[in-house]
């Protein structure tokens, strides 16, 4: 998958278990808000603080711009840790093929 869809991947993992939690933490209401790409001029960002962060986690994983979904995988939940342990353990309830499955759908929608 292209680097660029991760973030956007990213997001749609964490709103959907956003919109499954019973009472949602404020700070995951904070963090699926800060990261909506949608709500942004450019489909491929989010909040520039949030962006900045993820683009640069990515950098220091040596993740380029094609990367498979099994390092990204892992590369998103790594990085859903360093902002808060809690959405570390909300991602992964989300299996590796769910993730293949989510990532493949962004790919497919975003390369249109």
């Amino acid at each position: 998958m292209k680097r660029k869809y991760l973030h956007i991947a990213m997001y749609r993992a964490m709103d959907c278990l956003y919109d499954e939690q019973e009472q949602p933490s404020e700070e995951l209401l904070q963090f699926v808000s800060d990261a909506n790409p949608y709500i942004w001029e450019d489909r491929t960002t989010s909040d520039p603080a949030i962006q900045a962060d993820f683009d640069k986690f990515m950098d220091r994983q040596n993740i380029g711009e094609e990367v498979d979904e099994s390092t990204a995988y892992y590369a998103v939940k790594s990085f859903l840790a360093e902002q808060n342990p809690e959405f570390a353990e909300l991602f992964a309830d989300i299996s590796l093929d769910e993730w293949k499955d989510l990532c493949y759908m962004v790919t497919e929608e975003e390369s249109k």
